[in-house]
């Protein structure tokens, strides 16, 4: 709708706007075709399309390009997260949850998610704006929870996602924490403890507890304002609720 608008109040063709976009050598080159279909509305077209777009149609002048770029964006990302918003089903884990290179893999996804699921191509030049440009197959293994990032590569991945520093500084934190379970640990001195969340079943039941979860809200079994310890907690009294009932009837008179 805004894109035609666009066109409408310029009075202009696509052919004419294509023109503007450059010539067809040119990486931000975008044919009449294309942009014809990016204001149909049929489908989400490319941030990238959508910018050269607003870029193209109406005053050349820098502050009305930023402005219809400003709006652009603002629209595309509104309309990218709800058309992922069916990949945010169910509650996330917690950050203090996070303990593995896969389950941070899978809570960057989700951050992907909201920040309209942007294409691989998209974090790699918004990685590269932000100063350390993390390519495309280490984004996928990242997210894959195959390999862990390192600490430039996680704060290029926050500021592609729209995380704001305040909340990435708890994400750097999660890193840190799983980096320190990674290492091996040392002897335990004479009359110490050794932690048990670093014991490797003790993250086997974890992941399958995550696992469960994540089953369970997708189910309707876990209510939108439970944590997986209020359901625990909400089950067992039932189950105590039922067998006192069970036992009530079964008392002979």
């Amino acid at each position: 709708m805004y894109l035609r608008h666009l066109k409408d109040e310029d009075d202009v063709t696509y052919t004419t706007l294509s023109e503007r976009t450059g010539i067809s050598s040119m990486a931000g080159y975008r044919g009449a075709s294309t942009l014809s279909q990016a204001a149909r509305g049929t489908h989400l077209p490319p941030l990238e399309t959508v910018l050269a777009y607003a870029r193209a149609a109406g005053d050349p002048g820098s502050r009305a390009v930023q402005q219809r770029e400003a709006t652009a964006r603002r629209l595309w990302k509104a309309a990218a997260v709800e058309r992922a918003r069916p990949g945010l089903a169910g509650r996330g884990l917690r950050t203090r949850q996070i303990r593995t290179a896969a389950s941070l893999g899978q809570a960057l996804t989700r951050l992907r998610v909201r920040a309209g699921q942007l294409s691989y191509a998209a974090i790699e030049r918004a990685t590269d704006a932000c100063g350390h440009r993390v390519p495309r197959s280490t984004t996928h293994l990242i997210l894959g929870g195959k390999i862990l990032p390192r600490r430039e590569q996680l704060a290029a991945l926050l500021k592609a996602f729209d995380v704001t520093d305040d909340v990435a500084a708890e994400w750097h934190l999660v890193l840190e924490r799983i980096e320190h379970r990674a290492q091996p640990p040392g002897p335990p001195e004479r009359g110490s403890y050794v932690c048990a969340d670093g014991d490797s079943a003790v993250q086997d039941y974890l992941e399958r507890r995550a696992r469960d979860e994540e089953i369970k809200r997708r189910a309707g079994l876990i209510r939108p304002d439970e944590d997986y310890e209020d359901y625990e907690e909400r089950v067992r009294y039932q189950q105590f609720a039922d067998d006192s009932l069970y036992e009530a009837y079964d008392e002979p008179e």
